[in-house]
C-alpha cells in the first residue's frame, strides 16, 4: 500500500479529536478538518478546514473526500446509518483508509455487547466497513479501554478530584484497561504511518492495566489525603443506565458504560483476551503513579 499523507478528520475539535490532530501534525500528515457549516470550531493554523451541510449529505462528502488518503470519523456512534453513509462516501471518493469512532471496549466480544448493549452501534459500523474492503477502502478500529486522564479529570471513572471522594464499584478489584487520550491520538498517527501492518483489523492498546483500589491508593499518595469512599454495585449501575436509556434519557449512558467497565467480567479485560498492539504502534505502558500525578497536575 502506498504511504498515506492526506488525512481528513471529522470531529477533530472534540476530546479525542484535538490530541489526534496534534499527533497527526507532529507526524507530518497533511490534515484537513471537516466541520458542519453551523460549527464554530477552531483548529491550529496548519489545519485546512472544509465544511458541509449539517446533515453530512453524501454528495458533499464525496466531493470533500476526493484527494484524501484517510478519513478519521470521530462523530458519536449514535446513528449507524450516518456512519455507514460516511463510509460509503469515502469508498466512492477513493479513500484508502477509514478509522471509525470505535475507541473504547472490545466490541468484537459478544459478551461486551451483552454487558453494554449500546455498543452494538459500534459493532454494526465496523461490520459494515468490512463490506467495503472489496471497493479498496481499508479500515482500522482502535480499542483503548477507558480514557484514563479524561476519566479521572471528569469523574467518569468514579473519582472526584475536587472533593477527594471515590465511588468504588463492588470490591474495587475489577481489571481496568486504560489509555490517556494523548496516546490514543498518537496511536492513530502510528496506524496511518503503518498502513500495511494495520489494515482491516482491530488494534488493542493501553497505557495501564490496573484496578480502582490501586488508582485510589495512587490518588491518596498524590494528594496526601485520605479519600472518602462509597460503594456501588456495577450490576446496579448497568441496570439503572439501561432503564434510563429505555426511556430515552441519555443520562443513563455513563452508568451503563462504567457498570460494564467495572463488571469484573473476563471479557472486559481485552489485554488478556486479545493481547496488545503497543509494540507495533510504539506505545508504552506507564506506571500508575505517573499517570495519576499527570492527570492531577493537568
Amino acid at each position: 500500500m502506498a504511504p498515506l499523507k492526506n488525512v481528513m478528520i471529522i470531529g477533530g475539535s472534540g476530546n479525542v479529536g484535538k490530541p489526534t490532530v496534534d499527533a497527526l501534525l507532529k507526524a507530518g500528515f497533511n490534515v484537513t478538518a471537516l466541520t458542519r457549516k453551523s460549527s464554530s470550531a477552531t483548529f491550529p493554523s496548519e489545519v485546512k478546514v472544509q465544511s458541509v451541510d449539517d446533515g453530512y449529505p453524501s454528495d458533499q462528502l464525496v466531493a470533500v473526500f476526493k484527494g484524501q488518503d484517510a478519513v478519521i470519523n470521530l462523530l458519536p456512534p449514535i446513528s449507524v446509518e450516518q456512519h455507514n453513509s460516511i463510509a460509503d462516501a469515502a469508498a466512492e471518493a477513493g479513500v484508502k483508509r477509514f478509522i471509525p469512532s470505535e475507541f473504547g471496549s472490545d466490541t468484537t466480544n459478544p459478551r461486551i455487547l451483552e454487558l453494554v448493549p449500546m455498543f452494538g452501534h459500534k459493532s454494526a459500523i465496523t461490520k459494515y466497513l468490512k463490506t467495503k474492503e472489496s471497493s479498496g477502502l481499508t479500515w482500522t478500529a482502535v480499542v483503548n479501554g477507558a480514557f484514563f486522564d479524561w476519566g479521572l479529570q471528569t469523574g467518569f471513572l468514579g473519582f472526584d478530584l475536587k472533593t477527594n471522594t471515590a465511588t468504588i464499584y463492588d470490591d474495587g478489584e475489577a481489571p481496568l484497561n486504560a489509555t490517556n487520550i494523548t496516546d490514543v491520538g498518537q496511536s492513530v498517527a502510528a496506524i496511518l504511518s503503518k498502513p500495511e501492518e494495520t489494515a482491516n483489523q482491530f488494534v488493542f492498546i493501553q497505557n495501564i492495566k490496573t484496578t480502582q483500589n490501586q488508582v485510589l491508593a495512587a490518588l491518596e499518595k498524590s494528594t496526601g489525603q485520605k479519600w472518602t469512599v462509597t460503594h456501588r454495585s456495577a450490576t446496579e449501575a448497568r441496570q439503572t443506565g439501561g432503564q434510563k436509556l429505555g426511556k430515552g434519557d441519555m443520562s443513563g449512558i455513563p452508568d451503563m458504560i462504567v457498570g460494564g467497565i467495572y463488571s469484573g467480567d473476563p471479557a472486559a479485560d481485552f489485554a488478556t483476551t486479545r493481547g496488545l498492539s503497543n509494540d507495533l504502534l510504539g506505545l508504552k505502558e506507564v506506571p500508575l503513579q505517573q499517570l495519576v500525578d499527570q492527570a492531577i497536575k493537568a
